[in-house]
């Protein structure tokens, strides 16, 4: 057997697991994972992500990548509904393909295109194919996009009042409710729902490592301050998000392979309460989280087109379907994020 001859990208990246997460999100799958180094996939294409120290950052492009697709206009309203940059809109170009062009996290450059009239499949008669020359077009100005609150790479979020009304979000009892009932939670601002069930696993990781680098960077007395109210701390939240990624990746993987499993209960407050949370190396806790994100995303991976549905049963006869299983995950590590946010700003005063 011949293998076929394939150019393969490799772009350079400053963090691999905020890499990953992002091009997850997007649809391609994680072929392999090395130290340093990943390939992901995306309809038989191929790109290799090399971690490497002191790019110059997304403020200008340190590479790029041309990818042909069936449908640019298709591709395009999707990955900028799940945060992708619009650097240029879809675009007729006059060398036979529709174009748009878009950037990962670390400013590497994206040309997508698709032909402006279908293409003859090989080895039919009709066959003559365009001789074009997929050079740079002019790129339009900057684009908005339709994503949800989370905004991939940034670890800040509006800063608002929470409520204190009951209202969803604001109470654990309404914590349901908010992805069950496709609510915006009143208490973060995130909307669950706002993501298709695919990429959910992606955003898990991203947010994740989000909350990760919000602990690192922060003050380590201050990460340990509990509220006057006995609030916990952030090292806390940060630690309850930890095992609560362990415990929902068990509870998917028994899902997929039991019917209709009785989940039991897992008491969070019980494992905090105790005080040992708030002695945690805030490093070791940090690289505990981007373990169990990734995980939870391989759980989420190995869902079947007709497995969402798959169901499950917690405390008092609470339903979980897999998918809602995923969307209570993401709000969990969202909302702990914005509250582990307030314990730092309390801590500062």
């Amino acid at each position: 057997m011949t293998w076929p001859t394939t150019a393969v990208p490799v772009l350079p990246v400053s963090d691999l697991a905020r890499a990953m997460a992002w091009y997850q999100r997007l649809g391609f799958e994680l072929v392999a994972e090395h130290p340093g180094y990943a390939i992901v996939e995306l309809d038989g294409a191929e790109l290799h992500l090399n971690e490497l120290h002191d790019l110059p950052g997304p403020q200008q492009t340190w590479s790029g990548v041309y990818l042909h697709v069936a449908d640019a206009d298709d591709l395009f309203a999707r990955w900028t509904a799940l945060g992708a940059r619009a650097i240029a809109p879809p675009a007729d170009q006059p060398y036979g393909l529709r174009e748009f062009a878009t950037e990962d996290l670390d400013g590497n450059l994206w040309r997508v295109g698709s032909p402006l009239v279908p293409l003859v499949p090989l080895g039919s008669e009709d066959h003559d194919p365009a001789d074009h020359d997929p050079a740079d077009a002019e790129p339009g100005t900057e684009g908005g996009h339709g994503r949800p609150p989370s905004v991939p790479g940034s670890d800040e979020r509006a800063e608002a009042a929470v409520p204190t009304d009951g209202s969803a979000g604001t109470g654990l009892e309404s914590w349901l409710p908010v992805v069950a009932e496709r609510a915006a939670c009143a208490g973060c601002g995130f909307e669950p729902r706002s993501l298709p069930a695919r990429a959910l696993g992606a955003e898990v990781r991203d947010e994740a490592h989000a909350l990760g680098q919000l602990l690192l960077d922060a003050d380590d007395d201050a990460v340990r301050v509990r509220g006057a109210d006995g609030s916990w701390s952030a090292l806390e939240y940060g630690v309850h998000v930890r095992d609560l990624l362990t415990v929902f990746a068990e509870r998917i993987v028994r899902t997929l392979a039991e019917h209709d499993p009785e989940l039991g209960w897992w008491d969070h407050e019980a494992a905090i309460d105790d005080g040992m949370a708030n002695e945690s190396d805030v490093a070791a806790v940090v690289d505990d989280l981007g373990r169990n994100a990734g995980k939870l995303s391989e759980a989420l991976r190995l869902v079947g087109d007709d497995d969402w549905d798959r169901s499950a049963t917690r405390r008092d006869g609470e339903r979980f379907t897999i998918e809602l299983m995923a969307r209570f995950v993401l709000h969990e590590v969202v909302h702990h994020a914005a509250d582990a946010r307030a314990a730092l700003r309390r801590a500062r005063g």
